[in-house]
């Protein structure tokens, strides 16, 4: 394994020197090959075997990540996915499965939306493996007028896979981005999410749901630039942490000049369910524009004593209540998938993930 040193998920300001925050140094395989995908659904329509022009899409649309992630998604060592949703493909959806192994791979989904095109991408980290293995996965989405993208992305992965899931979208005027991620206790996961709410009147949701075990690393950075009037970003994360895992939010909203009239709203709550976790958050919000509204907030902590208490009148031990409660906070986000196959997976895996985890509590006592 040839292991090179790459800065991540930077955030668009440094203000968090001493605590080693501002971005992640990330070692990684670069000895790449092609990512194993295939896709179901409305492919035979939407893929683009005439192989348009994309390179306006992959050198504008910026990603959360960052450029010296560039590397990692060169020709050559990457598996190319070219999609063009027209009025042919409104309304439907294309399921994309990304297959890990016990390589390196590399793997890019260019996405060209038409006007007035709704369309919804489904993405699902998998894998067999159980030697040590990392997928890379980049997602770049141009929107046209008055469309509506919704990207899902629930990662399945086995625990020896980590994953670099690397997305950036660019909205024109009166569109819509909807992002919705699922990470249930697996392979370490380094994600950045990027959205340059270029039109006016476009608009940008998110809901990111994780459970992180064992010694599991959950680094997230995403960041939400309003640059067209009356935009908006809403962004939502819930979580649990167990074991020795740990988890770094970055959450950004940056006011461009020019953004006026835009809102902007970021909510966090994070569940620590063990003495060794470790959990960082930065909710940073950025203006250059007076006539915006932007804000924040964090709910960070163990259960309290009055649940607990309310569990243990029906007979609930503190272990169960804490599995209930994981459970219901990420099924929240599950919800919003709205795909019952996908669900259901999302869902099995959540088990599956709790399940384990209570087994080894019990072995361990």
């Amino acid at each position: 394994m040839n292991n090179n040193e790459y800065r991540i998920n930077a955030l668009p300001a440094k203000t968090w020197y001493q605590l080693n925050m501002n971005d992640t140094r990330l070692l990684w395989d670069d000895n790449l090959v092609p990512c194993d995908m295939d896709t179901k659904g409305c492919d035979k329509v939407c893929l683009d075997v005439n192989a348009k022009d994309y390179s306006d899409i992959e050198n504008a649309v910026l990603t959360g990540a960052g450029k010296e992630a560039d590397v990692l998604f060169e020709a050559g060592v990457t598996n190319t996915l070219l999609v063009n949703a027209d009025k042919e493909t409104n309304g439907q959806t294309l399921y994309i499965n990304v297959n890990g192994n016990d390589k390196s791979q590399s793997g890019k989904i260019i996405v060209n939306v038409e006007d007035n095109v709704t369309f919804t991408i489904i993405e699902n980290f998998k894998g067999e493996s159980s030697t040590e293995g990392r997928v890379a996965l980049r997602t770049l989405i141009d929107t046209g007028l008055n469309s509506k993208v919704r990207l899902i992305q629930v990662y399945m992965q086995p625990e020896s896979i980590d994953v670099l899931s690397d997305t950036g979208c660019r909205l024109s005027d009166n569109a819509s981005f909807e992002i919705v991620q699922v990470f249930v206790g697996r392979g370490s996961l380094y994600d950045g999410i990027r959205t340059e709410l270029i039109g006016n009147n476009s608009a940008f949701t998110a809901d990111i749901g994780y459970l992180g075990a064992k010694k599991q690393n959950i680094d997230i950075n995403l960041i939400s630039n309003h640059i067209g009037k009356k935009t908006n970003s809403g962004i939502r994360v819930d979580g649990a942490l167990k074991d020795e895992a740990s988890k770094l939010f970055r959450g950004s909203i940056d006011f461009k000049n020019g953004s006026s009239g835009s809102v902007g709203a970021e909510t966090e709550n994070v569940l620590l369910l063990g003495e060794d976790v470790r959990n960082k958050t930065i909710p940073l919000i950025l203006c250059a524009e007076e006539d915006v509204n932007g804000s924040h907030g964090a709910t960070i902590g163990e259960l309290d004593e009055e649940t607990l208490f309310y569990y243990a009148s029906k007979g609930i031990d503190k272990k169960n209540a804490e599995d209930i409660m994981t459970k219901g906070r990420i099924e929240v986000i599950i919800r919003k998938i709205k795909d019952e196959d996908t669900e259901k997976l999302a869902e099995e895996q959540l088990e599956e993930a709790i399940r384990k985890h209570a087994l080894l509590g019990k072995a361990q006592l």
